[in-house]
């Protein structure tokens, strides 16, 4: 084994004393023939998160880098949470696992190490996962549907996102953070974007990885339409800056997602004129008659439109 530290893990906890032990067991427990850390981020919890992280770090030195704040940077704006995840990352390769999600395959860095080391022209390398609710563990939503590897770009990256943070390996050096700063909105779909835009990206169809969603997390207990707001602002954003027809694509289905959420809400729907123009916004952006169907769609009530697909088996 090599003394470089070749993967670096990015951590970020808040509250999550219900799960950080189990995501702490989920690094430890992996088998590599090579040196990573974990860079674990602690903002400000008031439970026992922070007790639990310097439990793992004074156990697991050499592998637990524990950080942790006395006021949250989070709600500041998260400026100090990039520093320090940034100025303290030494791999030549990073993936993200947030403080309530976990790995259950021991052999999962060592598996998307191996792959990137072998194949110089990836960026970056995803997997499948489980899914953790309150009412249990259920399949993902590609677990059917990708049985098979294979690679993709970011115009062939299929509609249900496969690159969750908690599946996906970065190549480092296809990322320059000074360009993702400059975004108002910037979030993981523009690490993906620009480590695909240099690169390709490979899926593993193996279960390495189970993703939380609870009353507790910040994305999940967010409402619908705010949800739906961010992902169109950012792929605007994007598009602003990239304008290519595979971010138009998004940008467009990300204007009628948030206009469906919006005319169809009980508190959103005599909202007419700020519809309109969104709806408006999407066509602007047809470039073939795919996405004609795909604006004729959005007039639809998503519950007639998940009613029908789950009928007709669409």
């Amino acid at each position: 084994m090599t003394s470089q530290i070749l993967v670096t893990i990015r951590c970020a906890a808040f509250n999550h004393g219900q799960y950080i032990r189990q995501t702490l067991e989920g690094f430890v427990k992996q088998q590599t023939d090579f040196r990573f850390e974990a860079i674990v981020h602690d903002d400000a919890s008031i439970d026992n998160t922070a007790d639990i992280i310097r439990e793992y770090a004074q156990k697991y030195p050499d592998l637990i880098k524990p950080f942790f704040e006395t006021e949250n940077q989070y709600s500041k704006g998260g400026k100090e949470i990039d520093r320090i995840f940034e100025g303290n990352t030494h791999g030549k390769y990073m993936i993200i696992c947030e403080g309530d999600d976990y790995w259950t395959d021991p052999l999962k860095l060592q598996k998307q190490v191996d792959f990137l080391e072998s194949h110089p022209d990836f960026n970056l390398c995803c997997h499948n996962w489980s899914v953790v609710t309150d009412s249990g563990t259920q399949f993902s939503p590609i677990h059917n549907k990708y049985t098979e590897p294979f690679s993709f770009t970011f115009a062939t990256l299929p509609w249900i996102w496969i690159t969750k943070t908690v599946t996906t390996m970065f190549r480092m050096d296809a990322i320059d953070n000074t360009v993702i700063h400059s975004y108002q909105y910037a979030r993981d779909v523009h690490l993906v974007y620009y480590a695909l835009k240099s690169g390709k990206g490979y899926y593993m169809p193996e279960v390495m990885a189970v993703y939380r969603v609870h009353s507790g997390g910040v994305w999940s207990k967010t409402d619908v339409n705010k949800r739906n707001y961010t992902t169109y602002a950012l792929y605007k954003e994007l598009y602003q800056h990239e304008p290519n027809k595979a971010v138009r694509k998004r940008y467009m289905n990300a204007t009628l997602a948030y206009f469906n959420g919006l005319a169809y809400g009980k508190k959103t729907w005599w909202h007419v004129c700020t519809n309109l123009k969104l709806y408006v916004e999407a066509l602007r952006n047809i470039s073939d008659v795919k996405d004609l169907v795909f604006c004729l769609g959005a007039l639809v009530p998503t519950t007639i439109v998940q009613w029908v697909m789950k009928t007709f088996k669409v």
